[in-house]
Protein backbone atom coordinates (compact mmCIF):
# COMPACT_ATOMS: atom_id res chain seq x y z
CA UNK A 1 0.00 0.00 0.00
CA UNK A 2 2.93 2.44 1.12
CA UNK A 3 4.99 1.61 -2.17
CA UNK A 4 1.97 2.26 -4.44
CA UNK A 5 0.93 5.83 -2.91
CA UNK A 6 4.71 6.53 -3.38
CA UNK A 7 4.88 5.02 -7.17
CA UNK A 8 1.54 7.27 -7.33
CA UNK A 9 3.53 10.88 -5.79
CA UNK A 10 6.53 9.83 -7.87
CA UNK A 11 4.58 9.50 -10.90
CA UNK A 12 2.35 12.48 -10.15
CA UNK A 13 5.67 14.70 -10.06
CA UNK A 14 7.71 13.13 -13.07
CA UNK A 15 4.16 14.24 -15.34
CA UNK A 16 4.11 17.41 -13.12
CA UNK A 17 7.67 18.57 -14.46
CA UNK A 18 7.04 17.30 -18.11
CA UNK A 19 4.66 19.42 -18.18
CA UNK A 20 6.78 22.27 -17.08
CA UNK A 21 9.22 21.75 -19.70
CA UNK A 22 7.09 21.21 -22.30
CA UNK A 23 5.23 24.39 -21.66
CA UNK A 24 8.62 26.24 -21.49
CA UNK A 25 9.22 24.94 -24.92
CA UNK A 26 6.05 25.94 -26.31
CA UNK A 27 6.64 29.56 -24.74
CA UNK A 28 9.98 29.55 -26.30
CA UNK A 29 8.61 28.67 -29.38
CA UNK A 30 5.55 31.38 -29.47
CA UNK A 31 8.52 34.04 -28.21
CA UNK A 32 11.05 33.24 -31.38
CA UNK A 33 7.86 33.08 -33.83
CA UNK A 34 7.08 36.34 -32.32
CA UNK A 35 10.17 38.15 -32.62
CA UNK A 36 10.59 36.83 -36.18
CA UNK A 37 7.03 38.27 -37.16
CA UNK A 38 8.20 41.67 -35.83
CA UNK A 39 11.38 42.23 -37.41
CA UNK A 40 13.40 45.51 -35.89
CA UNK A 41 13.38 48.14 -38.26
CA UNK A 42 17.12 48.02 -39.91
CA UNK A 43 16.35 51.96 -41.00
CA UNK A 44 14.31 54.80 -40.39
CA UNK A 45 13.63 58.07 -41.90
CA UNK A 46 14.06 61.55 -40.64
CA UNK A 47 13.34 65.20 -41.58
CA UNK A 48 16.70 67.40 -42.41
CA UNK A 49 17.15 70.20 -43.83
CA UNK A 50 16.80 68.86 -47.76
CA UNK A 51 14.26 66.64 -46.84
CA UNK A 52 13.04 63.43 -45.47
CA UNK A 53 15.91 60.84 -45.93
CA UNK A 54 16.20 57.22 -44.71
CA UNK A 55 18.86 56.31 -42.86
CA UNK A 56 20.56 53.33 -40.62
CA UNK A 57 18.06 52.80 -37.48
CA UNK A 58 21.41 52.86 -35.10
CA UNK A 59 24.46 54.16 -36.93
CA UNK A 60 27.59 52.61 -36.33
CA UNK A 61 30.24 53.66 -38.90
CA UNK A 62 29.99 58.02 -38.57
CA UNK A 63 32.16 59.99 -40.81
CA UNK A 64 31.53 63.82 -39.75
CA UNK A 65 33.34 66.64 -42.22
CA UNK A 66 32.48 69.60 -39.64
CA UNK A 67 30.71 69.05 -36.62
CA UNK A 68 32.26 66.65 -34.89
CA UNK A 69 31.92 67.85 -31.53
CA UNK A 70 27.78 67.63 -31.92
CA UNK A 71 28.31 63.82 -32.51
CA UNK A 72 30.99 63.53 -29.57
CA UNK A 73 28.48 65.39 -27.55
CA UNK A 74 26.18 62.28 -27.80
CA UNK A 75 28.65 59.71 -27.25
CA UNK A 76 29.85 58.59 -30.64
CA UNK A 77 33.23 58.89 -31.61
CA UNK A 78 33.48 59.26 -35.71
CA UNK A 79 35.08 56.53 -37.74
CA UNK A 80 36.99 59.44 -39.86
CA UNK A 81 36.88 63.52 -39.81
CA UNK A 82 39.03 66.01 -41.36
CA UNK A 83 42.45 66.06 -39.36
CA UNK A 84 42.88 69.61 -40.33
CA UNK A 85 39.63 70.73 -37.69
CA UNK A 86 41.65 69.27 -35.08
CA UNK A 87 44.58 71.43 -35.77
CA UNK A 88 42.21 74.47 -34.03
CA UNK A 89 40.07 72.15 -32.17
CA UNK A 90 42.35 70.94 -29.52
CA UNK A 91 39.63 70.37 -26.65
CA UNK A 92 38.75 67.09 -29.21
CA UNK A 93 41.74 65.98 -30.42
CA UNK A 94 41.98 63.65 -27.27
CA UNK A 95 38.56 61.16 -28.15
CA UNK A 96 39.67 61.29 -31.75
CA UNK A 97 43.36 59.87 -31.35
CA UNK A 98 42.23 56.82 -32.94
CA UNK A 99 40.05 58.43 -35.90
CA UNK A 100 40.85 58.34 -39.82
CA UNK A 101 41.98 61.42 -41.55
CA UNK A 102 39.91 61.83 -44.36
CA UNK A 103 41.72 64.81 -45.83
CA UNK A 104 41.53 69.05 -45.71
CA UNK A 105 37.70 70.03 -44.33
CA UNK A 106 38.52 71.94 -47.74
CA UNK A 107 38.73 69.21 -49.93
CA UNK A 108 38.35 65.78 -48.12
CA UNK A 109 38.91 62.56 -49.80
CA UNK A 110 36.06 60.56 -51.41
CA UNK A 111 38.10 57.51 -51.97
CA UNK A 112 38.86 57.32 -48.31
CA UNK A 113 35.57 57.90 -47.47
CA UNK A 114 34.69 54.77 -49.32
CA UNK A 115 37.31 52.67 -48.06
CA UNK A 116 36.59 53.54 -44.64
CA UNK A 117 32.89 51.64 -45.46
CA UNK A 118 30.72 54.26 -43.10
CA UNK A 119 26.92 53.56 -42.47
CA UNK A 120 26.54 57.54 -42.19
CA UNK A 121 27.99 60.38 -43.29
CA UNK A 122 27.21 64.01 -41.79
CA UNK A 123 28.09 67.25 -43.50
CA UNK A 124 27.30 70.82 -43.08
CA UNK A 125 27.20 71.31 -46.74
CA UNK A 126 24.35 70.97 -49.39
CA UNK A 127 26.59 70.88 -52.00
CA UNK A 128 28.36 68.21 -50.60
CA UNK A 129 25.29 66.08 -50.77
CA UNK A 130 25.08 64.41 -53.81
CA UNK A 131 29.13 62.99 -53.98
CA UNK A 132 28.23 61.70 -49.95
CA UNK A 133 24.88 60.17 -50.30
CA UNK A 134 26.49 58.06 -53.24
CA UNK A 135 28.90 56.29 -50.72
CA UNK A 136 26.36 56.31 -47.71
CA UNK A 137 23.37 57.99 -46.40
CA UNK A 138 24.04 61.58 -45.76
CA UNK A 139 22.70 63.88 -43.96
CA UNK A 140 23.23 67.77 -43.94
CA UNK A 141 23.25 69.24 -40.94
CA UNK A 142 23.11 72.78 -39.89
CA UNK A 143 23.84 73.94 -36.20
CA UNK A 144 22.40 77.67 -37.28
CA UNK A 145 19.05 76.25 -37.50
CA UNK A 146 18.54 75.56 -34.06
CA UNK A 147 18.06 78.57 -31.24
CA UNK A 148 20.45 76.93 -28.92
CA UNK A 149 23.31 74.97 -27.83
CA UNK A 150 21.33 72.16 -26.37
CA UNK A 151 18.52 72.40 -29.25
CA UNK A 152 21.76 71.13 -31.90
CA UNK A 153 22.80 68.54 -29.35
CA UNK A 154 19.42 67.28 -29.31
CA UNK A 155 18.96 67.14 -33.30
CA UNK A 156 22.07 65.58 -33.23
CA UNK A 157 20.72 63.05 -30.83
CA UNK A 158 17.68 62.22 -33.42
CA UNK A 159 19.72 61.84 -35.84
CA UNK A 160 22.28 59.37 -34.18
CA UNK A 161 19.19 57.74 -32.91
CA UNK A 162 20.62 58.27 -29.33
CA UNK A 163 18.43 60.85 -27.20
CA UNK A 164 19.34 59.26 -23.76
CA UNK A 165 22.24 60.45 -23.99
CA UNK A 166 21.71 63.58 -25.95
CA UNK A 167 19.34 64.84 -22.94
CA UNK A 168 22.36 63.71 -20.24
CA UNK A 169 24.75 65.40 -22.01
CA UNK A 170 22.36 68.62 -22.21
CA UNK A 171 21.48 68.35 -18.32
CA UNK A 172 25.63 68.22 -17.68
CA UNK A 173 26.20 71.06 -19.68
CA UNK A 174 23.65 73.26 -17.75
CA UNK A 175 25.41 72.18 -14.84
CA UNK A 176 28.81 73.05 -15.90
CA UNK A 177 27.79 75.79 -17.79
CA UNK A 178 26.28 77.41 -14.12
CA UNK A 179 29.74 76.06 -11.97
CA UNK A 180 31.90 77.75 -14.66
CA UNK A 181 29.52 81.03 -14.45
CA UNK A 182 29.85 81.72 -10.91
CA UNK A 183 33.40 80.83 -10.93
CA UNK A 184 34.52 83.75 -13.38
CA UNK A 185 31.86 86.15 -12.04
CA UNK A 186 33.42 86.06 -8.91
CA UNK A 187 36.25 86.56 -10.12
CA UNK A 188 36.22 89.75 -11.46
CA UNK A 189 34.40 92.94 -10.18
CA UNK A 190 31.14 93.63 -10.65
CA UNK A 191 30.00 94.69 -13.95
CA UNK A 192 33.29 94.01 -15.22
CA UNK A 193 33.58 94.54 -19.18
CA UNK A 194 34.87 92.52 -21.59
CA UNK A 195 36.58 92.51 -25.34
CA UNK A 196 37.84 88.99 -27.29
CA UNK A 197 40.57 90.14 -29.61
CA UNK A 198 42.16 88.18 -32.67
CA UNK A 199 44.91 89.68 -34.76
CA UNK A 200 46.76 86.59 -35.64
CA UNK A 201 46.00 86.23 -39.45
CA UNK A 202 44.89 89.57 -39.66
CA UNK A 203 45.99 93.06 -41.04
CA UNK A 204 44.42 95.16 -38.47
CA UNK A 205 42.94 93.69 -35.14
CA UNK A 206 39.95 91.47 -35.05
CA UNK A 207 37.54 91.79 -32.45
CA UNK A 208 34.94 89.12 -31.66
CA UNK A 209 31.01 89.07 -30.24
CA UNK A 210 28.78 86.49 -29.71
CA UNK A 211 30.72 85.05 -31.95
CA UNK A 212 30.23 80.88 -32.45
CA UNK A 213 34.01 81.20 -32.59
CA UNK A 214 37.02 82.17 -31.21
CA UNK A 215 35.14 82.11 -27.66
CA UNK A 216 32.70 84.49 -28.07
CA UNK A 217 29.20 82.30 -26.90
CA UNK A 218 31.36 80.84 -24.17
CA UNK A 219 32.47 83.94 -22.62
CA UNK A 220 29.23 86.43 -23.40
CA UNK A 221 26.35 83.60 -23.44
CA UNK A 222 27.84 80.65 -21.42
CA UNK A 223 29.68 82.79 -18.44
CA UNK A 224 27.30 85.63 -18.87
CA UNK A 225 29.94 88.39 -18.75
CA UNK A 226 29.55 91.69 -19.49
CA UNK A 227 30.91 92.99 -23.05
CA UNK A 228 32.51 96.41 -24.10
CA UNK A 229 30.59 99.29 -24.53
CA UNK A 230 31.43 99.58 -28.26
CA UNK A 231 31.28 95.59 -28.66
CA UNK A 232 27.86 95.65 -27.39
CA UNK A 233 27.08 98.39 -29.83
CA UNK A 234 28.87 97.66 -32.46
CA UNK A 235 28.40 93.70 -32.82
CA UNK A 236 26.44 92.09 -30.19
CA UNK A 237 23.24 94.41 -30.97
CA UNK A 238 23.46 94.17 -34.68
CA UNK A 239 23.83 90.35 -34.13
CA UNK A 240 27.37 90.63 -36.18
CA UNK A 241 30.35 87.71 -34.90
CA UNK A 242 33.23 89.79 -35.90
CA UNK A 243 34.49 93.02 -36.86
CA UNK A 244 38.01 94.19 -38.34
CA UNK A 245 39.38 97.35 -37.31
CA UNK A 246 42.48 99.37 -37.26
CA UNK A 247 45.39 99.35 -34.27
CA UNK A 248 44.51 103.00 -33.65
CA UNK A 249 41.01 102.50 -33.18
CA UNK A 250 41.27 99.13 -31.25
CA UNK A 251 41.54 101.43 -27.43
CA UNK A 252 38.00 102.45 -27.89
CA UNK A 253 36.48 98.53 -28.04
CA UNK A 254 38.84 97.40 -24.91
CA UNK A 255 37.03 96.76 -21.93
CA UNK A 256 38.16 96.44 -17.96
CA UNK A 257 39.64 92.99 -19.81
CA UNK A 258 41.22 91.98 -22.93
CA UNK A 259 41.13 88.36 -23.74
CA UNK A 260 43.50 87.81 -26.42
CA UNK A 261 43.67 85.03 -28.99
CA UNK A 262 47.64 83.63 -29.12
CA UNK A 263 49.17 81.27 -31.30
CA UNK A 264 52.58 80.22 -32.28
CA UNK A 265 53.20 82.95 -34.91
CA UNK A 266 52.31 86.03 -32.28
CA UNK A 267 53.86 87.14 -29.15
CA UNK A 268 53.72 90.01 -26.85
CA UNK A 269 56.52 91.76 -29.34
CA UNK A 270 53.33 92.08 -31.79
CA UNK A 271 51.17 94.34 -29.59
CA UNK A 272 51.76 97.75 -30.83
CA UNK A 273 52.96 100.19 -27.98
CA UNK A 274 49.52 102.47 -28.62
CA UNK A 275 48.12 99.91 -26.53
CA UNK A 276 49.94 100.46 -23.43
CA UNK A 277 48.06 102.78 -21.89
CA UNK A 278 44.87 101.23 -22.12
CA UNK A 279 43.49 100.18 -18.46
CA UNK A 280 43.17 96.45 -19.58
CA UNK A 281 47.22 96.70 -20.01
CA UNK A 282 48.25 99.25 -17.24
CA UNK A 283 46.25 96.58 -14.64
CA UNK A 284 47.68 93.29 -15.79
CA UNK A 285 44.30 92.08 -16.99
CA UNK A 286 45.43 91.01 -20.57
CA UNK A 287 44.11 87.03 -21.06
CA UNK A 288 46.21 85.07 -23.37
CA UNK A 289 44.22 82.43 -24.76
CA UNK A 290 45.41 79.46 -27.26
CA UNK A 291 43.41 80.01 -30.46
CA UNK A 292 44.20 76.31 -30.96
CA UNK A 293 41.20 75.71 -28.48
CA UNK A 294 39.36 78.10 -29.17
CA UNK A 295 38.56 78.73 -33.17
CA UNK A 296 36.33 75.73 -33.21
CA UNK A 297 32.55 76.45 -31.77
CA UNK A 298 30.61 73.31 -30.91
CA UNK A 299 28.94 72.82 -27.81
CA UNK A 300 31.11 70.08 -26.86
CA UNK A 301 34.08 72.31 -27.64
CA UNK A 302 32.33 75.77 -26.29
CA UNK A 303 31.73 74.15 -22.47
CA UNK A 304 35.09 73.49 -22.24
CA UNK A 305 36.25 77.46 -23.47
CA UNK A 306 33.75 78.35 -20.64
CA UNK A 307 35.90 76.33 -18.29
CA UNK A 308 39.07 77.21 -19.32
CA UNK A 309 38.58 81.05 -19.22
CA UNK A 310 36.85 80.91 -15.70
CA UNK A 311 39.47 79.36 -14.69
CA UNK A 312 41.87 81.60 -15.97
CA UNK A 313 40.15 84.60 -13.94
CA UNK A 314 39.97 82.55 -11.08
CA UNK A 315 43.68 82.30 -10.44
CA UNK A 316 44.23 85.43 -12.48
CA UNK A 317 46.72 83.15 -14.92
CA UNK A 318 47.34 85.86 -18.25
CA UNK A 319 49.37 84.13 -20.07
CA UNK A 320 49.77 80.74 -21.90
CA UNK A 321 51.71 77.51 -19.53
Amino acid sequence: MFRQQAFYKMACLAMLVLAVFLAGCTNQETTDQVEDAVEIPKTRMINTSIGEIEIPAQPERIIVDWNIGHVLAVGVTPIGVPHSLLDYGEFMRKPLENTADIGNHNQVSLEKMVELEPDLIITWSKDAYESYSKIAPTVVFVPDEYASMEEEVTAMGEILNRQTEAKAWNEQFTQRAEAARKKAQAAVPAGATFTIADFNWLTNVGIVGKSANRGGKAVYDLLGLTPATKIKQDLIDKGEESMDISSELFGEYVGDYLLLMKSENSDKEDIPEIWAGMDAMKNNRVYELDIHKYLSADPYTTIYQAEEIAEKLAAKQTKLE
